[in-house]
């Protein structure tokens, strides 16, 4: 799919973070020293941020929309509409997003969509509220995407437990003078590569999907946790970003070289700078920012622009592509100006709740 927006704008960004910080290093009993060094220097995956259980993905997402509303002295009754993006909803059943829209004192007026996607999950919200503002129905939504994917991991399980953190974030889209364009691809023959197999209607919990078993490189791990297939991703990652990115330029009228930042999906340091160099993108354009908060799902590509947002000021922003692929399989590309967005630093949550 492709398609382009006019005169609409991204106003903000905001993320927020739970305050405990896993040092990956201190999970040396578990995993052994060299395989968690070897890791820590292929990922650039230093420490990962952990949720406390009372915390959800909705709660960190209402931290970041709360300080972005107040930072930008819009009132809450101003935000005709709300997207939720995570693969850790609050419940099954109501939508998290419209809880989202009592607790953040948006008008009962607006709609409320919550969509299940990680990896590309941001771009596709980005789109729900591109199309909400340009069909009229709209003129501000919140995007608030994140996850607190760390409860569904099996501690002994390397291949995702020295990945993967919890994060939320807010971006607030509303009618502008900006531009953006779209191209979103799905493929599910790839679903079982990442997966969460039980928990759903197709595999309901039950007490045998929760017992743990070794894989055949030892890693533990019951059908109630997340599984990631992380050579498939890989391939998959590599087939399909570099071709995105094209198509994405094209859309714009870019060249790839006036694009002053490239934000990428933050699944690791060694994948983002492969898929830099083979896609042959300006040097200094592609920010590495996970190494101290992981993977942060449908987060990682607005808390890197928290994250990198001194080393990436507004100048440098005026031509943004950004690019999620992954859980699905999904993948999807925007490109978007950033030249007068307001971006918040990462804000730590202190408590429980916000």
């Amino acid at each position: 799919m492709e398609c382009r927006f006019e005169n609409i704008e991204l106003r903000g960004v905001a993320a927020s973070l739970p305050a405990q910080l896993v040092e990956l290093r201190t999970l040396a009993a578990d995993f052994g020293e060299t395989e968690v060094q070897r890791i820590i220097a292929s990922t650039g995956i230093e420490a990962v941020r952990i949720a406390p259980p009372s915390v959800t993905a909705s709660d960190l997402c209402e931290l970041a929309g709360r300080e972005l509303l107040r930072e930008m002295r819009v009132e809450p009754a101003e935000v005709d509409g709300i997207v939720f993006v995570s693969q850790t909803p609050d419940f099954i059943l109501p939508a998290t997003s419209i809880c989202l829209q009592h607790r953040l004192g948006l008008p009962k007026s607006a709609p409320a969509f919550d969509i299940p996607s990680g990896c590309s999950g941001y771009i596709y919200g980005l789109l729900q509220s591109c199309l909400l503002i340009s069909s009229g129905a709209c003129r501000q939504v919140l995007v608030c995407a994140g996850d607190t994917i760390s409860r569904y991991i099996h501690p002994k399980d390397r291949s995702v437990r020295l990945l993967f953190g919890d994060a939320g974030s807010a971006t607030l889209v509303a009618r502008g003078n900006g531009a953006i364009s779209f191209a979103l691809y799905s493929d599910g023959s790839g679903a079982s590569h990442l997966i969460i197999p039980a928990g759903g209607s197709r595999q309901p919990r039950t007490a045998d999907t929760g017992i743990a078993k070794p894989d055949r490189d030892g890693n533990l791990r019951s059908l109630d946790n997340i599984y990631m297939n992380g050579a498939e991703i890989m391939d998959f990652a590599l087939r399909t970003v570099p071709k995105l990115l094209d198509q994405v330029l094209t859309l714009a009228g870019w060249a790839k070289e006036s694009v002053g930042l490239y934000a990428m999906h933050q699944a690791n340091k060694f994948m983002i700078d492969y898929l830099a160099r083979i896609s042959r993108l300006p040097k200094g354009t592609v920010p590495v920012g996970m190494g101290r908060t992981g993977n942060a799902g449908p987060a990682s590509i607005p808390l890197l622009l928290t994250v990198k947002r001194e080393e990436f000021p507004a100048e440098r922003r005026v031509r943004a592509v950004f690019c999620g692929f992954g859980v699905g399989l999904s993948w999807g590309g925007c490109a978007v100006s950033l030249g007068s967005t307001v971006i918040l630093p990462p804000i730590e949550m202190a408590g429980e709740r916000p």
